[in-house]
């Protein structure tokens, strides 16, 4: 078998993969926003001044803005909060801790600032074999958002996010939190969002940027038929 521990799978240096892929990834987006500086189209009115979007809490992401701002680029984060968690207030109080200049905003006004948006960058919690996107919830609004924006979505993933399975059923990632209810009340909490591949840009890991169609061989870089063999039989039981 080609895979090791995984995340989604069976990877005996996660650990050590994830600490890799943070630097691997860091560096990419140093000259991913290097290269971006040079579009005229994609800087604000401002000189030299980004408006970057993300939702939630991401060690990646934060990772990947401190590495810009060394390489000594100029932008602005928005972080949306990411109800019902709110992980955005954890990014947000990290990322002005690290020196960024931070904007923070409710979900619901994620479509309303898009027009200062230049690029939406995110994590992701797993990046499925057709390059799906399984995501904090609220994610898949921004991506449509962006999409009608005509703004890039950008996915960070390192190796250790890549899963061989397919997303046949989406709804399956609507895994509730606990809320409180009434009689003639229920609370939803889903956590996760489905992303489908066409709403992702480009994803950049830690071998570089890919388009969503390439994902599957990655994913097979580090999985083979054994290995989704054993899953389906530990699933059935057997």
């Amino acid at each position: 078998m080609k895979a090791q521990t995984h995340e989604c799978g069976t990877r005996s240096n996660q650990t050590e993969n994830k600490t890799t892929g943070h630097s691997g990834i860091a560096k990419e987006a140093s000259h991913r926003l290097k290269k971006l500086a040079h579009n005229p189209q994609d800087t604000l009115q401002e000189k030299n001044s980004e408006v970057i979007l993300t939702l939630g809490s991401s060690r990646t992401v934060l990772e990947f803005l401190c590495a810009a701002k060394e390489k000594k680029r100029s932008f602005r984060v928005f972080v949306s909060e990411g109800a019902p968690r709110y992980q955005g207030h954890l990014l947000a109080k990290e990322s002005v801790m690290r020196g960024l200049q931070t904007t923070l905003i409710t979900d619901s006004a994620v479509f309303a600032i898009f027009s200062r948006v230049n690029m939406v960058i995110v994590g992701a919690h797993a990046v499925m074999a057709n390059g799906g996107v399984i995501a904090p919830v609220g994610l898949n609004m921004v991506a449509l958002a962006a999409q009608k924006h005509a703004v890039p979505f950008v996915v960070l993933a390192g190796s250790h996010k890549l899963c061989p399975l397919y997303p046949h059923h989406p709804e399956v990632l609507l895994n509730e939190l606990r809320g409180i209810g009434a009689p003639l009340l229920h609370v939803v909490n889903p956590t996760f969002d489905y992303v489908p591949p066409k709403l992702v840009s480009p994803f950049i890991t830690d071998t570089g940027g890919h388009n969503p169609s390439y994902m599957y061989r990655l994913i097979a870089d580090y999985y083979s038929a054994d290995d989704l063999d054993l899953q389906r039989r530990a699933t059935s039981g057997n």
